[in-house]
């Protein structure tokens, strides 16, 4: 009995050093896991936030604008000559070149020369000139200076090619002796001759252009 008993003590005893044995390494495994799994979330994390800041949707940039040309001229001066002699000449303030190719000018002012010699001034406060017909468009308080008379409308386009002022809209005319209104007036340069197609209306005191003797 005492050698059996003894016996059972050492394999309690052994059993008992095998637990005791056995402890320490699943507390280390049990440690390790654990702290792998920290490292692990941790890497999760890291993952995350990098693939929000790198792969996340970008931003619209901002729609490009177009940009006016920066061309521009002060103080220019265009003339046109035919046959030697200068038809006409166009001058403004500052010349800006847009995107249509036209030339905007800034209180310009064009004066045209008759084939007597007189000359016809036309000015506003800003005008469109064409490089490849020559033609003017004036816009914005548009005053015509001609004779003893003065004409004052709101368009006045000079055509080039037809060698004429034309004023599509309506216009006021007033002299020294003269009143008028009316719309859509033809002026040719070169002859003098006016066209007033609508709504004329004329009044004139002199009495010698009536033909009354005075």
């Amino acid at each position: 009995m005492n050698r059996a008993i003894t016996r059972r003590h050492l394999i309690a005893a052994g059993i008992t050093s095998q637990i005791k044995y056995r402890q320490p390494m699943q507390t280390k495994t049990w440690r390790s896991l654990k702290w792998g799994s920290l490292l692990i979330s941790l890497g999760s994390i890291v993952v995350a936030i990098v693939l929000m800041q790198t792969g996340g949707p970008k931003q619209a940039e901002p729609a490009k604008t177009i940009e006016e040309p920066k061309t521009q001229v002060e103080s220019p001066v265009i003339v046109e000559r035919k046959d030697g002699k200068i038809t006409w000449q166009l001058r403004a303030d500052e010349a800006s070149q847009q995107l249509d190719g036209k030339m905007r000018l800034s209180n310009p002012v064009l004066n045209l020369y008759t084939e007597n010699g007189k000359e016809i001034k036309i000015k506003s406060r800003q005008a469109w000139f064409e490089a490849v017909q020559r033609n003017v468009r004036f816009e914005d308080h548009v005053m015509v200076f001609f004779d003893d008379w003065t004409m004052q409308n709101e368009l006045l386009i000079y055509d080039s090619g037809k060698d004429e002022i034309q004023v599509p809209g309506t216009f006021r005319l007033w002299g020294k002796t003269i009143k008028a209104h009316g719309k859509n007036m033809h002026l040719h340069r070169a002859t003098e001759e006016v066209n007033v197609e609508d709504g004329i209306w004329i009044e004139d005191t002199d009495v010698a252009w009536q033909g009354v003797s005075k």
